[in-house]
């Protein structure tokens, strides 16, 4: 590593060039000294390969360089060498994401050559491609314990804070000094042990609505309850950790996900049913393969219009029933449906009383949940507010992740039966998470929007581009329909902007209390994508938007340059942060290096990999 960083030309500044020189020869020396001190550390580890060398003596080199890095040496604190945003040419009052002490001032020196050779190592496509091929095959030549050792002083300790609550508060802590909060994931999968928990039959009103790479393979209702309690467990670390912060949840953790895309094929048909209803059957289109959220649900349906168009789907005893069905749903009495009316007013659950007088057995008889489906969907809805009560109690903020297609709309269901609940008071508990890279995700936010001030709950939002657009992809295209992805890059970015706009602009200015439907939304902007970052801050003085319900994630390990410049400037910047036993954890940290690998070849992680060499170079080289 010195061997590299010497053979690169010298920035010391021409007036400090000789007095660095006289004091610069002793201490490189006492660097290499250390430097061949350490051979032995590495002697024992030669026949498992140069890798598992360079990570298990590193750390202890860092130890040894410790001491000098609170010298000149390896100085991480002085900040009065580097140009101010102005004399780098940047427009006056704008960020500086470019000044590489600011980026990596909490790090010690050691953590930054890790986190240098990481995104290198990242960068060659077929380590990425073959990563889990590599992974397992290294389990079986080193065996587990030394894999996994050889993992934790790299790729585990870089990406995650620990393997349990006591371990990560010191990182936690860490991250606080320098205004940085964290958004705590258990990253693990429950063990298959204890009983299942009975949940009572009771369900919230809610229906119609509408990546982590964390996945769970179902092993029954033991498993969910399992999970649940793991899901409580990191509420109560966030409180403990990081009390600024969020818990991440993933709900298809808490059930089996079968049901949770039967319960999203009946949304659907909810809202293709609507969609029927609504239209003059001469002139209706099919849309039963368009994208779900693509889906127009922009109009209305008048009485006689629903009247005409229910008898033909259903059987009905007298014309009084299908009056009664209107009145039920037109709360407004306004003689006409909309769609949030549509949804707040037909439970999923009672779903099959409709289906049950369907006139055909089509698609929408097909998608009712049976009586032993609906027991585990009320199973579901017990645990997730077990997890939210809780979350409630203590004032723990709780993000649900978005998921893949064919479980979201389900999510988007609970998700909106949850912050109806729990989004009355000062601020929002739960946020939902938006994927912008499905068409028609700003409509849904919009529609999402109108029903918080509606409902009368705070709305809180994190935004993202999404993961799985490769796989989305090609299901649509062997499944022959419409694919839900965007078509083109500028589409997601466009939609990603919008959304975010739409969101920053809720309320704002409103001379109302200043809660539930009163309330300006929160945003969590999720993004590496500097420009993006940029624009949010600019659109949000713009509107004259709070500092204080916009914040922005980054995944540990990555992007520093944008969440420590953005806490150093009073912003909310926080960190995604896995934790879990690390043989578990493992494989989570392989899909998500596996399924962002188009932003590891990006040219943000381009510019930090350049950071990186930079910051190095001026604490190897500060003398």
């Amino acid at each position: 590593w010195l061997k590299l960083e010497l053979s690169q030309p010298n920035r010391v500044p021409p007036r400090r060039a000789v007095a660095a020189n006289m004091a610069g020869s002793s201490k490189l020396l006492r660097v290499s000294q250390q430097l061949v001190s350490q051979r032995s550390a590495c002697a024992g580890f030669r026949h498992q390969g140069r890798l598992a060398a360079t990570f298990v003596a590193l750390p202890r080199l860092s130890g040894s360089l410790r001491p000098l890095s609170t010298q000149a040496l390896f100085g991480v604190r002085s900040f009065s060498s580097q140009p101010k945003a102005e004399e780098k040419g940047l427009p006056a009052g704008s960020l500086d994401f470019t000044d590489s002490q600011i980026a990596f001032g909490s790090k010690s020196t050691f953590e930054l050559f890790r986190g240098w050779l990481i995104l290198q190592t990242c960068a060659v496509g077929w380590i990425v491609r073959h990563c889990d091929s590599l992974y397992n095959m290294s389990i079986k030549i080193l065996r587990p314990y030394i894999t996994h050792e050889i993992l934790r002083h790299g790729l585990f300790n870089h990406f995650c804070a620990g393997e349990n609550v006591k371990e990560i508060i010191p990182r936690m802590e860490h991250l606080r000094k320098y205004g940085v909060g964290g958004i705590l994931d258990y990253a693990a999968e429950a063990k298959d042990d204890g009983e299942p928990i009975k949940a009572p039959k009771a369900e919230e009103s809610a229906a119609g609505a509408s990546l982590t790479a964390r996945k769970y393979d179902y092993h029954g209702e033991k498993i969910c309850d399992a999970n649940a309690l793991i899901f409580m467990d990191a509420i109560r670390a966030v409180k403990d950790a990081t009390p600024d912060g969020f818990a991440a949840i993933k709900l298809s953790g808490l059930c089996d996900p079968q049901l949770m895309e039967r319960m999203s094929s009946c949304l659907i048909q909810i809202t293709h049913l609507f969609w029927k209803i609504s239209q003059d059957p001469a002139t209706r289109k099919d849309i039963s393969k368009s994208p779900y959220y693509a889906i127009d649900r922009s109009f209305t349906v008048d009485r006689d219009t629903f009247k005409a168009n229910w008898i033909k789907f259903f059987n009905v005893d007298d014309d009084d029933d299908v009056q009664k069905m209107f009145d039920k749903i037109d709360t407004d009495k306004a003689g006409v449906i909309s769609y949030l009316q549509w949804t707040e007013n037909i439970r999923l659950s009672g779903i099959n009383d409709i289906a049950a007088s369907c006139k055909n057995k089509g698609p929408m008889y097909e998608a009712a949940l049976n009586d032993e489906e609906l027991q585990l969907y009320f199973n579901l809805i017990d645990r997730v507010h077990r997890i939210l009560g809780l979350a409630h109690e203590i004032g723990v903020r709780v993000m649900v992740d978005a998921e893949w297609i064919d479980i979201q709309p389900a999510i988007d269901h609970l998700v909106l039966t949850l912050q109806r609940q729990y989004n009355k008071g000062d601020q929002p508990i739960v946020f939902q998470t938006y994927q912008t890279y499905l068409k028609g995700m700003h409509q849904s936010v919009l529609r999402d929007l109108a029903r918080s001030q509606r409902q009368g709950w705070y709305f809180g939002a994190k935004v993202v581009r999404g993961a799985y657009m490769v796989s989305e992809r090609e299901k649509a295209r062997t499944r022959g329909v419409e694919s839900p992805i965007n078509d083109t890059y500028e589409d997601t970015e466009r939609s990603y902007h919008d959304t975010i706009e739409s969101i920053l602009g809720h309320n704002v200015g409103n001379k109302g209390s200043g809660i539930g439907k009163d309330s300006e939304a929160e945003v969590l902007v999720a993004s590496h994508n500097r420009g993006s970052i940029e624009l949010v801050i600019r659109r949000a003085e713009e509107l004259g938007k709070d500092k204080k319900g916009i914040y922005f994630g980054q995944l540990m390990g990555m992007a520093d340059n944008l969440t420590f410049t953005l806490s150093k400037n009073g912003y909310k910047a926080y960190k995604y942060v896995p934790y879990g036993p690390i043989n578990e954890v493992v494989p989570y940290l392989i899909r998500r290096t596996q399924e962002n690998s188009a932003i590891l070849g990006s040219p943000g992680v381009q510019e930090e990999r350049a950071m990186l060499r930079q910051e190095l170079r001026r604490r190897i080289f500060r003398f």
